[in-house]
């Protein structure tokens, strides 16, 4: 919700400044305008109610139009930006910050800052935590995340708590283990694909029908875990909190500035804030950062079924559409440039060579119909 709402803003840096020093009740009032507004749970009665929505009216955020849906980024964006570490940095920053001027004094843009994170991201006492999706029974905003990226993608993050000990969660029985080898599979696929868009002699390797299959197969298996818009509302939260984590170091911001930490990219701002907090960011952060916004649109894409048929599969690794194609639905467009780029980053972040394959991943056949 933190990126588009800047970019609804005018994507500038006076709409960064507006996002940083919110109040955080107004954030909070967006977020829920955004959730009411997606509704998805496909009722005629709406997510808010009438007091709800009559706090939407008097929120800073009320008059910006709303975004296409959904209005946020998907899980898989969290996860990305959470895996840098940055949000336990700014909770060192927060803590230091309030407990003391070992950093500095803060400026007020900061200390307007400071009150959004602690809102956003660490469950300060108001009235609206529960729509963080935290209370007396998930009191812990972090655990909350990590519970839905096991759920979703079979993943932890690859830190634990700031002391480096495992991090406490509720694991749940049932979570897609399978999704990271399938996924990895098909970016193998799409990137035989890229390569052979220019092949126009023998030897052209892509094959379609298995990016269908596996794009389906991917789209099953996210879906599975969305029954009755499960996981909608921790997606939010975590989204809006991850969010806000980037746009503090996207730029040169008043709390960059007033920790002495500005830079040349937000890996090396992370990266020197980590340093002034004595907690380092992850070695790959600039490659989670650099793919969290094109994983999130491949993953959506995967999710809303895009692929319908191996005739389609080509949305997924062609950059532009090719010509005789019939029009595409609204919405959908080609993503080979991103696509590009996940396989690249996710190849560093990871470690593991997503051109070359090693043991091919079986795909499940497609369901044969059963006539009556």
């Amino acid at each position: 919700m933190i990126p588009q709402l800047v970019q609804q803003l005018g994507g500038n840096a006076a709409a960064q400044a507006q996002v940083l020093t919110a109040d955080p009740l107004d954030l909070v009032l967006r977020m829920e305008e955004v959730w009411n507004a997606a509704n998805l749970w496909n009722q005629a009665q709406p997510p808010a109610g009438p007091a709800r929505q009559g706090l939407f009216a008097i929120g800073a955020f009320s008059g910006v139009p709303m975004p296409a849906q959904p209005a946020w980024d998907h899980l898989i964006y969290a996860y990305a930006v959470e895996n840098t570490r940055g949000a336990q940095i700014l909770a060192r920053v927060v803590r230091a910050f309030r407990s003391g001027e070992g950093l500095g004094i803060p400026s007020v843009a900061t200390q307007r800052w400071l009150d959004a994170t602690e809102a956003l991201l660490f469950n300060a006492a108001n009235p609206f935590a529960a729509w963080l999706s935290t209370s007396a029974i998930r009191p812990d905003a972090e655990a909350v995340r990590r519970n839905a990226y096991y759920r979703l993608f079979g993943m932890d993050l690859a830190h634990g708590t700031d002391g480096n000990a495992p991090y406490p969660y509720d694991k749940a029985e049932v979570a897609n283990r399978t999704f990271v080898g399938l996924f990895e599979e098909l970016l193998f696929e799409l990137w035989r694909a890229i390569e052979n868009i220019r092949n126009l002699v023998a030897g052209n390797t892509t094959d379609d029908d298995r990016i269908y299959r596996l794009a389906e197969q991917l789209g099953f298996m996210l879906r599975s875990r969305r029954l009755n818009a499960l996981l909608g509302r921790e997606e939010l939260a975590a989204t809006t909190a991850m969010g806000w984590v980037e746009l503090t170091v996207a730029s040169n911001t008043p709390v960059v500035v007033d920790l002495r930490a500005q830079g040349a990219s937000a890996a090396d701002r992370l990266r020197v804030i980590g340093e002034r907090v004595r907690l380092m960011p992850h070695t790959r952060t600039a490659s989670f950062l650099a793919m969290a916004a094109d994983l999130s649109l491949l993953l959506r894409a995967l999710e809303a079924g895009w692929v319908t048929d191996n005739g389609r599969s080509w949305l997924l690794y062609q950059s532009v559409t090719p010509p005789g194609v019939p029009p595409l639905p609204p919405g959908v467009t080609p993503l080979g440039t991103e696509v590009r780029r996940v396989i690249t980053e996710w190849a560093a972040a990871s470690g593991r060579d997503l051109k070359a394959r090693a043991v091919p991943v079986t795909v499940l056949p497609a369901a044969v119909p059963v006539r009556r």
